[in-house]
């Protein structure tokens, strides 16, 4: 089996881009501490899972590798999966929410086939993309997000998002898998 490894530091000096190709990210080492204090386990979960999977293929996971049943139904309703979309004329991809969990659904308006940069002037869209884009990078961090929008119970949501890197070709990150946990 080749060799993975899974950084808790910054990438080297030089480069701001992970290995696709070795299946590195570069946890924040906030992050990485509570995630190992496992005061919520669903994100050790997570991103055990992923490492798993990503240490047995050498490189990123593809989205279709991604097995539910090995993420577990705990995490499934919060579980959220993001095409990159390159488009003409940007320098950036665009980011559209492929499918989300029914924890997501019950809670925001977004739902699939929307894009990031259609979802509304009361998200903070400049941080979600900085976001999805640092995943790209294999920057991975855990995200706390408020969401305010106008309905008829005068929705407010509070919650923290950790997203990880899929390659369909072991070259490109192709998608992003997330998880999306809500405070009540």
């Amino acid at each position: 089996m080749p060799s993975v490894s899974f950084s808790h530091r910054e990438p080297a000096a030089g480069t701001d881009r992970a290995r696709v190709s070795d299946g590195e990210i570069f946890v924040d080492p906030v992050a990485r501490r509570e995630i190992e204090a496992g005061h919520e386990p669903l994100w050790g979960q997570f991103l055990r899972t992923w490492e798993s999977l990503a240490a047995a293929k050498g490189r990123y996971p593809a989205r279709a590798e991604i097995d539910p049943t090995a993420l577990g139904v705990r995490l499934l309703p919060n579980v959220f999966l993001v095409d990159v979309v390159p488009t003409p004329g940007r320098t950036a991809p665009r980011f559209r929410f492929r499918l989300l969990g029914q924890a997501i659904i019950d809670r925001e308006p977004t739902r699939s086939g929307d894009y990031l940069d259609q979802i509304g002037v009361t998200a903070d869209t400049t941080a979600l993309e900085q976001h999805y884009a640092a995943c790209l990078d294999g920057k991975v961090w855990i995200r706390d997000a408020s969401l305010a929008w106008n309905d008829p119970r005068g929705g407010y949501l509070r919650y923290r998002v950790m997203m990880l890197p899929l390659s369909d070709d072991g070259v490109t990150v192709s998608h992003l898998i997330g998880l999306a946990l809500y405070e009540f």
